[in-house]
């Protein structure tokens, strides 16, 4: 399926990719933000960047924008675990001196699901993940508490993007089963097609087989 879409990222976030190539010009990078999803989101206002890299080299590229004089002005952590000042008041607020903007930097295995550049990513080192990939990490960041905001949130995103036929199910539901919730996917595909919200005819029968049928034994485990 072909899709003519335009993604959508913040000049800030591409000054910090510029700085991402400029210290690391032989590593690969994936670099995004929520700039095409904050304004399907509810009760977040705020953006975040997301710096996708070996995991070999997230300490260094931790160090490195920590010193970088421009970058005073976000608070820097690894993806590992959500620091407590990012908390639903940090995603509700306005840009302060005391609650800053945030760079999250990930160690990734691969970078597949990635384009080689965007019209505003022009650095071959720097990557721009699919929008799929950025979905499905959404709710798995989500789901592990690494983000401000609930797993709604990031189904609400989803949902926007399938009802506009923009997505692409087969990658989508690929990734979704490397980062293990595949069958999450499933059963929300399934659930969303009886709702009506998706047509059957847009997607592979077999997610909605296989959906139906792990909804079936989670209704089968509640009755114990």
């Amino acid at each position: 399926m072909t899709i003519n879409r335009v993604d959508h990222i913040a000049n800030n976030t591409v000054k910090i990719a510029d700085i991402v190539h400029r210290n690391f010009i032989h590593l690969t990078f994936a670099i995004w933000d929520l700039s095409d999803f904050l304004p399907l989101f509810h009760n977040v206002r705020r953006n975040m960047v997301f710096i996708e890299c070996e995991e070999i080299a997230r300490p260094e590229a931790i160090r490195v924008l920590v010193n970088e004089p421009t970058l005073r002005n976000y608070l820097i952590y690894s993806g590992e675990r959500k620091p407590k000042a990012i908390n639903e008041a940090w995603a509700n607020a306005s840009s302060t001196e005391e609650i800053r903007d945030v760079i999250v930097v990930i160690g990734r295995k691969d970078f597949r699901e990635t384009s080689e550049h965007t019209r505003d990513l022009a650095n071959k080192n720097i990557r721009f993940p699919f929008l799929e990939r950025r979905l499905v990490d959404l709710i798995t960041y989500s789901l592990r508490d690494w983000l401000p905001f609930s797993v709604e949130e990031a189904l609400d995103a989803l949902v926007w993007y399938l009802k506009k036929n923009e997505v692409r199910l087969s990658e989508l539901k690929r990734y979704a089963t490397r980062r293990y919730i595949g069958s999450f996917i499933d059963v929300l595909l399934y659930k969303l097609e009886k709702k009506g919200i998706v047509s059957a005819s847009e997607m592979d029968p077999r997610y909605l087989a296989m959906g139906e049928r792990f909804l079936r034994a989670l209704e089968k485990v509640d009755n114990l």
